[in-house]
């Protein structure tokens, strides 16, 4: 049976996903030995003495860069990776939904040993024949630059892997360019997705359909016929029962309401207000302060 590592990265009050993703994993991934590889700096949570986990302490550093940096926290286990057949690292917000069998999601031997899943945003529309319409990183002194008129496919950050050996290569090599960028006071345009689309755009690779990242506030428009195409959902981080983006990144201490009521007044309210808001990045801010629909 194959060796499959599994990555986790639960920093501060994200690890309120682990629970469900450890649950769904070891429910539905099969034909396969997983161990589970987390980084948190929690101290006690569920499963966190299981037989099959092993904790690496880490500390927040603050939006970028804990999602920035996330191959830098892969090679501290390296050794221990080298193990493992295979490598899959999941955002914390994935959850398994249905059966999901490692066959579908190991690289094939015409594929460069590795794994990607379709983003299923406007950033990679999987209606677009141009990839000029892909969010990748479009400035040239940027080391994840693609340059217009390449690419076939944009790829989310929350959903990689592959061979131990192609992914940990991978790693190595974006750990430099992200360094690179940093030493030049650059931040790609998705952080660590950008530097991910860049390494891809020229390798043979598995792409996972929209089906192994499924919007969960899109579930509602599957039918019963469809629900089993579902392997993997992304968990939507503004439904209040999750806290809200904001409070899971620690920028508040206030959850998104839950009262769907006031949130029907609270929500067009701030849309309506962040169109007075010159400066894009706080008039997004104060448009999503209380979630979407």
């Amino acid at each position: 049976m194959k060796k499959v590592a599994i990555l986790y990265i639960a920093l501060g009050r994200y690890i309120t996903f682990w629970k469900d993703f450890y649950e769904s994993c070891e429910k539905y991934l099969g034909s396969c030995e997983k161990h589970y590889f987390i980084w948190t700096d929690n101290k006690s949570f569920e499963y966190s003495n299981a037989d099959n986990v092993t904790i690496t302490p880490a500390q927040k550093k603050g939006w970028p860069y804990d999602t920035l940096l996330r191959f830098d926290m892969f090679l501290e286990r390296q050794k221990e990776l080298e193990q493992f057949d295979y490598i899959y690292f999941f955002n914390a917000n994935m959850q398994f939904v249905n059966p999901v069998d490692l066959a579908e999601i190991i690289p094939a031997q015409w594929h460069d040993g590795l794994v990607a899943g379709s983003h299923p945003g406007r950033r990679g529309d999987i209606f677009a024949e141009n990839p000029d319409v892909f969010g990748y990183e479009r400035r040239p002194e940027s080391t994840a630059y693609v340059p217009y008129g390449k690419g076939k496919h944009y790829v989310c950050g929350a959903f990689n892997g592959g061979t131990s050996d192609a992914f940990l290569k991978m790693c190595k090599t974006l750990k430099k360019n992200i360094k690179k960028d940093l030493d030049n006071n650059i931040v790609a345009r998705v952080d660590d997705e950008s530097h991910l689309n860049a390494y891809l755009i020229d390798k043979d690779f598995l792409l996972c359909g929209r089906a192994y990242g499924f919007p969960e506030g899109k579930m509602k428009h599957v039918n019963s016929t469809e629900m089993p195409m579902v392997k993997i959902i992304s968990r939507h981080k503004e439904n209040p029962k999750y806290g809200g983006v904001r409070w899971l990144r620690g920028q508040t201490d206030r959850k998104l309401h839950d009262s769907w009521a006031v949130r029907r007044i609270l929500i067009p309210s701030c849309k309506i207000l962040s169109l007075l808001i010159p400066v894009q990045k706080y008039r997004r801010r104060v448009k999503n302060y209380f979630g979407s629909y």
